[in-house]
């Protein structure tokens, strides 16, 4: 005989409160106290309550579906993994489905998807196509980072403090002894783009340092990357290097050799996006962490606060990044 699936009103019983709260403490609405949320939680994970999709989407006229659109060219990455997967994990929490969203080569096919109730968009821009018709669709749109182009069309955001952390990571590199830190930047059409590229020019300017950088593409090929390393180190001084477009690294050490120059001794190297392989690689690369899982867990749970509330008082929050130092810039010390 199959078991009886536990219920609402099973959950309710069992933390001893009303079904209308015990509705609210699974949802994640404001009125209950966080004692009651607690306390309804546990007893939906002891009886292995789970939301009826279907019946709650009937009552709401909702699919209870999300649609995410990734950035044309990062499936690959694991930056862009981890945030889609935090975006599931925090779906899931909420009985809900992620789908992920094929890329617009036009605007004549309209958003991506007709059967979701919002959007989840992420280091995205008003130059795609598949964004703006995302942003035109009536369906609030939650943005992990701000949409480059596009103020305040977005429903809400997270955006990682992306200034403090590389202005961290740029007062870590003077620290141990850098004097003229170059750049590899991502090319400006996102919002985290243009943040790094400003934090790095108002930086070395405050210092009377030099401003050494280039630009590759959002997801560069090896040679590119290559290339640009192989640039900034032909001129004289160099002795720190900073990466940003994700993927970088492992070419970025690649090039530093071949040029001659050791990684953690007299060149410097650190990454602005964290990612499995810097803890593999040889030297160790020290990088930013942005935590992608939880950042993409956090615009799922602003998404669901979205189609609560209505229109939020305060749309934007704010993430901070932490500095993971590794053997990449472990070797010098601060110059006397």
């Amino acid at each position: 005989m199959t078991p009886r699936k536990p219920t609402l009103h099973d959950v309710a019983a069992g933390a001893g409160v009303s079904i209308a709260a015990a509705s609210f403490a699974l949802r994640g609405k404001t009125g209950v106290s966080d004692d009651t949320r607690d306390r309804v939680l546990a007893v939906a994970r002891e009886l292995g309550y789970r939301v009826n999709v279907p019946a709650r989407s009937l009552r709401t006229a909702r699919s209870a579906a999300v649609g995410l659109l990734l950035p044309v060219g990062t499936t690959h990455l694991p930056y862009y993994t981890d945030f889609a997967f935090g975006v599931v994990d925090a779906a899931d929490r909420h009985g809900l489905s992620v789908i992920l969203l094929p890329h617009r080569d036009d605007a004549a096919g309209g958003a991506p998807s007709a059967f979701v109730d919002g959007y989840i968009v992420i280091d995205a821009s008003v130059e795609d196509v598949g964004v703006r018709a995302l942003l035109d669709s009536g369906r609030p749109v939650v943005s992990g980072e701000h949409v480059f182009g596009a103020a305040g069309r977005a429903s809400a955001s997270v955006a990682i403090d992306h200034t403090g952390a590389l202005a961290r990571l740029l007062d870590h590199l003077h620290e141990r002894g850098a004097q003229n830190i170059a750049a590899i930047l991502p090319p400006d059409g996102t919002a985290w783009s243009r943040e790094l590229a400003e934090t790095y020019a108002r930086w070395t300017s405050d210092r009377g340092r030099r401003h050494i950088s280039r630009h590759i593409s959002f997801v560069p090929t090896t040679d590119e990357v290559s290339a640009a390393v192989s640039d900034v180190l032909d001129i004289p001084g160099v002795d720190a290097l900073v990466v940003a477009p994700s993927g970088s690294a492992p070419a970025t050490l690649a090039a530093a050799a071949r040029a001659g120059r050791r990684v953690g001794d007299d060149l410097l190297v650190a990454a602005c996006v964290d990612e499995p392989a810097h803890a593999l690689l040889s030297p160790t690369v020290t990088s930013i962490d942005l935590e992608a899982r939880a950042l993409g867990s956090a615009c799922l749970d602003l998404l669901v606060e979205v189609w609560d509330a209505g229109e939020l008082a305060d749309p934007v929050r704010v993430a901070e990044a932490r500095l993971i130092v590794r053997g990449s810039t472990a070797g010098r010390r601060p110059a006397v």
